[in-house]
């Protein structure tokens, strides 16, 4: 177990009022150069069981084929006109949530469309035309919720030409108005599904690049909690806690990653943010 005493200092800010001319940027990756799986944004637990491989009550699963994979989740694949695959989804509090999965078609008059269902009404009309004959592309959108709200996503082929084909993977729910890469459910998660390496550089631009070979990459040597929800990861002993709500109680745990093996989360430490004056 690493204590947070070890911690030399986390900074919390708010929002993106930061004041400082140079900027740390960090990004993550499962690769020691930052190439594979590399991404800027921390992964957020998936609210549904069962995306890597379809298992589980998936509806109109029946109607598809397994076709391989893609990014180590399984795909499948729907050749006939017509009828989603999808896994219901309930909202388990009031909220904003963000819905995201990994979408191919091919065949020139395909028709790709996604339908969003709440509570068995078609929501967030006209449907999205995702197109014809695509490659792999991510499709995400954000939608406020209730507790209890019932959501089904589905991608269906309009067209009926004997070319079309419509290939899906990774289906997530998460938290907040941001998809972030994919990840498995709290109950399937192991530490290995984490990104594995870390990547920081300093420049004068609030912007952190999108290119792998910007950030000096190590290790991740500590995985940060905020409320019992893995936000980040550090190679440094210390991390920033951004987007924080001002006046709001927060608690902190750090664990220690050695490989593929995690310890114990430390003991949690608690802090409140200051009121804007």
């Amino acid at each position: 177990m690493i204590s947070l005493l070890q911690v030399q200092k986390f900074r919390g800010k708010m929002g993106d009022n930061m004041a400082e001319k140079n900027y740390l940027h960090t990004a993550y990756a499962n690769s020691a150069d930052g190439t594979d799986g590399f991404t800027t944004v921390y992964p957020n637990l998936n609210l549904l069981d069962g995306t890597k491989d379809f298992s589980g009550n998936w509806t109109n699963a029946s109607s598809w084929v397994t076709d391989g994979t893609y990014k180590g989740l399984t795909v499948k694949k729907r050749t006939n006109q017509w009828g989603g695959i999808y896994k219901t989804f309930t909202a388990p509090k009031d909220g904003v949530y963000t819905f995201s999965a990994y979408v191919k078609s091919s065949g020139d008059t395909a028709g790709i469309y996604r339908l969003i269902f709440k509570n068995g009404v078609n929501v967030l009309l006209p449907n999205k035309f995702l197109g014809n004959n695509f490659d792999w592309l991510r499709d995400s959108f954000s939608i406020t919720l209730g507790a209890g709200d019932v959501m089904d996503t589905r991608y269906e082929i309009s067209g009926s030409a004997p070319d079309t084909i419509l290939w899906t993977a990774g289906h997530k729910w998460e938290e907040g108005s941001t998809a972030t890469p994919h990840m498995q459910s709290a109950s399937e998660v192991t530490t290995a599904d984490w990104p594995k390496y870390v990547g920081t550089y300093v420049d004068t631009n609030q912007t952190s690049s999108t290119v792998s070979s910007k950030y000096d990459w190590d290790e991740m040597k500590y995985r940060v909690y905020l409320d019992g929800v893995p936000v980040g990861g550090s190679k440094l002993l210390s991390f920033d806690l951004e987007n924080l709500k001002a006046g709001t109680s927060y608690n902190v745990q750090v664990s220690q990653i050695n490989g593929n093996v995690e310890s114990d989360k430390s003991e949690s430490i608690a802090f409140k943010t200051t009121l804007p004056k």
